[in-house]
């Protein structure tokens, strides 16, 4: 059959072209839904180039002719038109619209949310990541969703996109991908000293799958904020809870006042800080005056203080009792 082709156009070729020929159009664009003669030829009368030819590509999609197409179209409508070679095509493609990747996110993402009750902050991931839905021009992009299924526990699902999302159905797509849980995380925007306060001006965000966060990771602005970094950590990195503490408010080796309270009883006495302390947290000092070493509580900047051994004993017992009571089996 392709040989009997060759040989008609061959035959073709060498015949000469009427006067008044038609003229082949180039590469064209087509907006209707069918292809009609003046899509591919010039110099036709509009009763002869409104004839139609075929049904026009989808939206977004090309209709290629080779030379037999042509003259088989040429000569079953009547066209003066003879190719010059063998090589003469016409691709016409369809005008369209796309849709947006986003609109597709966000439908999918919109109906996990209320149909399977995931979190807000999810990320699709579609199985064809070079997916893309076009519409006639001038059409409704929105899209909705139908016959979804989720699996949480593999973070599965699949659906059916239609569009638009109201009115006749011009478009259905089944699509399937990953449901990704994701989490914002604060983290530096630069590299901090051991020991340097965190401001807000330090912070940036960083989206990171739930899953891969480490244990211990801070999740909250506040809890960055105003503290002060233990260690040094890379900056776009995720923070442990355990690179950070309260600033430092008693410093190894400084001077501190040493005070003691019972009831209406203030005592106060000089030492030296034997470590770094934060508020509330518990340090050793020595003493100045007895060269004792003690451990006292921070209370402010240079400032830590200590219990009477009374409270503390009393404390000491109240804790051993509590101990007792939890150990001793119910009747």
């Amino acid at each position: 059959m392709r040989r009997l082709a060759a040989l008609l156009i061959t035959a073709t070729l060498l015949t000469a072209p009427p006067a008044g020929a038609a003229a082949l159009k180039p590469n064209g664009v087509v907006s209707a839904q069918q292809v009609v003669l003046g899509d591919l030829f010039d110099g036709l009368p509009p009763e002869q180039a409104a004839r139609v030819v075929t049904n026009a590509p989808a939206p977004g999609g090309t209709l290629t002719l080779d030379t037999a197409a042509l003259l088989r179209i040429a000569t079953t409508h009547g066209v003066a038109w003879r190719p010059v070679g063998l090589g003469e095509t016409v691709q016409l493609k369809r005008e369209a619209v796309q849709i947006p990747q986003a609109a597709i996110q966000d439908s999918l993402r919109d109906a996990l949310v209320q149909q399977a009750g995931t979190g807000a902050n999810v990320d699709i991931q579609l199985d064809n990541r070079s997916l893309a839905l076009f519409l006639p021009t001038g059409s409704d992009m929105s899209v909705r969703v139908e016959n979804l299924a989720y699996d949480a526990v593999r973070g599965r699902l699949t659906a059916d996109l239609i569009a638009p999302a109201a009115g006749p159905e011009l478009l259905r797509q089944t699509v399937s991908g990953r449901a990704i849980d994701m989490v914002e995380l604060p983290v530096l925007n630069r590299r901090l000293a051991p020991g340097e306060v965190v401001g807000d001006s330090d912070l940036s965000y960083l989206n990171m799958p739930r899953d891969r966060v480490m244990a211990g990771a801070v999740i909250r602005a506040d809890e960055l904020v105003g503290k002060s970094m233990r260690r040094a950590v890379a900056p776009n990195q995720p923070v442990s809870s355990r690179d950070v503490r309260e600033p430092v408010v008693v410093v190894k080796g400084q001077a501190v006042t040493i005070m003691l309270q019972s009831g209406s009883m203030q005592l106060t006495a000089q030492g030296k800080a034997l470590g770094d302390g934060a508020q509330g947290e518990l340090v050793r000092i020595v003493n100045s005056s007895s060269s004792r070493v003690i451990e006292a509580t921070v209370a402010g900047p240079n400032l830590v203080t200590v219990r009477p051994a009374a409270e503390i004993a009393a404390a000491q017992q109240a804790a051993v009792r509590l101990a007792a009571n939890q150990a001793r089996p119910s009747r």
